[in-house]
């Protein structure tokens, strides 16, 4: 409570109005609100000198094991979309930003794979990293929310069996036997993708194992790809490298997610073809996995 009392009157005994260096300063406000808890520091700042309608807020708030602040400055923003006007007595929605939202692992296949494209699920893995999140919820209830950022997705489509990818001179990708006598280890082609969301969430359960879903497209900008071949013929090992192939700039996923207390479940399906099939066998993406 002392705590409290002595920011409040630091906040009403300021002399000026700026912001510098992370530091904002309210000359006089008319009133202030403080909530403290275990997973919630808020503050709340209505009128000061010279604006009666100034309206501040910051919170830090703990949610799904994730720091998540939030600061709206008379929110402005919001009297701007039809979707979030309010009525006498209502509450606008919020703005929140993360960083280092989730971190996601699991497998990945191909469907819709030419002939002697054979790509199990086991040997074919898939990292993902949303390195940040901005969600909104555009009305006063808590369980609604639209999400967008960005993050990194790394895929490896890992073929196994008697064929490997062969970059041909012209740029073509083509599905080949192993040299004769070879003893085949595996023959890859690895995509590394810029993502941004543009789903939906819905977290209407505050206790208990299951909490909600997300769901909507994910954009991929595909920005770097290789195969990696590994056989060996005659006991000696072989390694076939080549980068820079010709695959599709940009590519769609359709995402799922299911949030449990501590983590969650994800499954994604791309329509569209991982390599440009101008210059190689197509074949589309599914994944499915956790993320933390």
């Amino acid at each position: 409570m002392k705590r409290i009392l002595f920011v409040a009157m630091m906040l009403a005994a300021t002399a000026a109005f700026a912001a510098e260096n992370d530091t904002l300063i309210i000359e006089k406000p008319q009133r202030v609100t403080i909530i403290t808890s275990d997973s919630l520091q808020s503050i709340r700042v209505k009128g000061k000198e010279g604006d009666n309608h100034f309206d501040y807020q910051n919170t830090i708030q703990l949610i799904d094991s994730n720091y998540v602040s939030t600061e709206t400055y008379n929110k402005s923003l919001w009297d701007l979309m039809p979707f979030a006007k309010k009525k006498d007595g209502e509450k606008r929605g919020t703005m929140e930003f993360s960083l280092i939202a989730s971190l996601g692992v699991g497998f990945t296949t191909a469907v819709g794979t030419a002939d002697q494209v054979s790509i199990p699920v086991g040997p074919s893995w898939e990292f993902m990293w949303d390195v940040a999140r901005i969600r909104v919820r555009p009305w006063k209830e808590r369980d609604h929310y639209f999400n967008t950022g960005f993050g990194l997705d790394w895929r490896n489509y890992r073929m196994t069996g008697q064929h490997r990818f062969v970059e041909q001179p012209d740029g073509q990708i083509v599905v080949t036997p192993y040299p004769q006598g070879s003893n085949p280890d595996f023959s890859r082609i690895k995509v590394l993708s810029l993502t941004v969301p543009f789903t939906y969430s819905y977290y209407p359960y505050k206790k208990g194992l299951f909490r909600g879903f997300e769901v909507g497209p994910v954009l991929n900008f595909n920005v770097y790809s290789s195969i990696k071949t590994r056989y060996s013929i005659n006991g000696e090992d072989q390694k076939d490298f080549t980068k820079g192939l010709h695959r599709n700039p940009v590519t769609v996923d359709l995402m799922l997610r299911l949030q449990m207390k501590h983590f969650g479940f994800y499954a994604k399906y791309s329509p569209c073809n991982v390599l440009d099939t101008a210059y190689g066998p197509k074949f589309q993406s599914v994944s499915f996995g956790v993320y933390f």
